[in-house]
């Protein structure tokens, strides 16, 4: 009987990817990776590299040449002492590759009002799109099989122009939401201040558990019959409570100083801060959970 080799798809139902560079290559840049296989990537020595499968060493790229699109997942980290946003190297970045490339795309959590104000510094379309790799055990969206989307935030023709090159590398049940990009960086933001809270809750309801001597499994299982919660973001752990990680310990510090710097403050949010911040104490967290100054504490 013949044996059946590896299935391969047709040539002529395979798209031909855009050229895509990643700049910044941790994990989001990574992520993108699996999606435009043939992208180039530059890590932080600044040298062009080419994704070579089946091999341990990347090839360099000589002549970087002109480039479709530009993905940005850079550091952005917090101000130790306002908990502000810094884009120092997103916009490092853009300045340096602007020449080369025809659209920026930035998967890093920027302070609210960055990709319009490089777009027009720059003069070269700046979008926005949240990044949902998540690094928990199990993330839903690690999985490239599954239902994929995107939002891409920017001006209109720079977003036509990425949502055609994303429908080359997804499925036809991804959507694809475009909008501005001071939306799409909101979206982002309160994306994250909803997991916060949702965190939150639950280690609430795993303290009132303790208090009450009541067993907190049978509380999550009672109060997730209820369609309208779910179990998401509810493990509660006795030896790591409170919400932390490479995103929320940087990102809630920095939607609250926005929103007190505009006038509008988020006390809840604000509070929350300082609560989890007194929760983590005990912990050896690596990151910082509070800024020194807080602009709520003046």
């Amino acid at each position: 009987m013949k044996q059946l080799g590896t299935p391969q798809p047709d040539s002529d139902v395979v798209n031909k990817e855009p050229r895509v560079l990643l700049i910044g290559y941790g994990w989001v840049g990574q992520y993108m990776g699996k999606l435009f296989t043939e992208a180039h990537y530059v890590e932080g020595d600044g040298i062009i590299k080419t994704q070579v499968k089946n091999e341990d060493d990347p090839q360099f790229v000589e002549n970087c040449g002109k480039y479709d699109l530009a993905i940005i997942g850079v550091p952005t980290p917090m101000n130790p002492e306002t908990g502000q946003c810094n884009v120092s190297i997103v916009e490092e970045v853009v300045n340096k590759y602007k020449d080369c490339v025809d659209i920026f795309l930035v998967k890093s959590t920027v302070e609210i009002g960055t990709c319009d104000r490089l777009e027009k510094k720059y003069n070269v379309p700046v979008c926005m799109s949240p990044e949902y790799v998540g690094e928990t055990l199990g993330h839903p969206l690690l999985e490239l099989d599954r239902t994929q989307f995107q939002i891409i935030g920017g001006n209109k023709y720079a977003t036509r122009c990425i949502s055609r090159m994303f429908q080359k590398v997804l499925h036809a049940d991804a959507q694809i939401l475009t909008c501005e990009s001071r939306e799409a960086e909101i979206i982002k933001y309160f994306e994250n201040y909803w997991i916060m809270r949702r965190v939150g809750f639950w280690n609430e309801v795993f303290q009132a558990g303790m208090m009450l001597d009541a067993n907190f499994e049978t509380l999550r299982n009672g109060l997730t019959l209820d369609p309208r919660l779910n179990r998401t973001h509810s493990n509660v752990y006795r030896d790591n409570r409170g919400w932390a990680g490479k995103c929320l310990s940087k990102d809630m510090p920095a939607l609250a100083f926005k929103m007190r710097e505009l006038g509008s403050p988020l006390e809840t949010l604000e509070f929350m801060i300082e609560q989890n911040a007194k929760i983590r104490k005990e912990y050896n967290d690596e990151n910082q959970l509070m800024p020194n100054k807080p602009t709520w504490k003046k």
